[in-house]
């Protein structure tokens, strides 16, 4: 198992809609390890990642839950959630915008409107039945990964114009903290 390369647009392959995993073979448990390894690396920067991203056209995906560290209020710590075959099964009628990137999309951000909370079913990395309540961020972080799968990028989803990291810095340089 490796980090991966990660594959970026213009490539078909992030418009394709994935396959449903049947069996946890050797491949799909590979493609669990290598999504693990390449968004733990450091400075990754990801909040998740899916199997097509990676090169792989099946409905596999990892999203990353930030929280505070309760012992260091200056430090999260992270939890990496396997979804296999995630579906969503319970939206929100709240909506919540939030600043969206992709590692397939180099300096390219966006605001994104999505359910504020969703209800998800899926199967872990042993394959075992879960279903998972979110909120906020990590709501959005698996929406995100859950339309990779769909073959759909979060640019065709942008209000308004998308921005660079360096125009996005500037922006939130100029916002006053309250």
């Amino acid at each position: 198992m490796s980090i991966v390369s990660i594959v970026k647009v213009p490539d078909p392959l992030l418009n394709q809609k994935s396959q449903k995993v049947g069996e946890f073979t050797p491949e799909a448990k590979e493609i669990i390890q290598n999504l693990l390894d390449t968004v733990r690396q450091p400075n990754s920067g990801a909040a998740g990642l899916s199997a097509p991203q990676i090169g792989k056209l099946l409905r596999i995906c990892v999203a990353r839950r930030f929280i505070k560290n309760p012992n260091d209020p200056e430090k999260e710590i992270t939890k990496e959630y396997v979804l296999v075959n995630p579906k969503i099964i319970t939206a929100s009628n709240e909506k919540r915008t939030h600043w969206e990137g992709c590692l397939s999309i180099p300096d390219t951000f966006g605001l994104v409107e999505r359910p504020a909370k969703i209800k998800i079913n899926a199967q872990d990395e042993n394959g075992q039945e879960i279903t998972i309540k979110s909120t906020g961020f990590f709501a959005t972080v698996i929406q995100h990964e859950i339309d990779h799968l769909d073959g759909i990028l979060f640019t065709s989803k942008v209000i308004g114009k998308t921005l660079n990291e360096k125009e996005l810095d500037e922006m939130f340089a100029a916002v006053p903290v309250s």
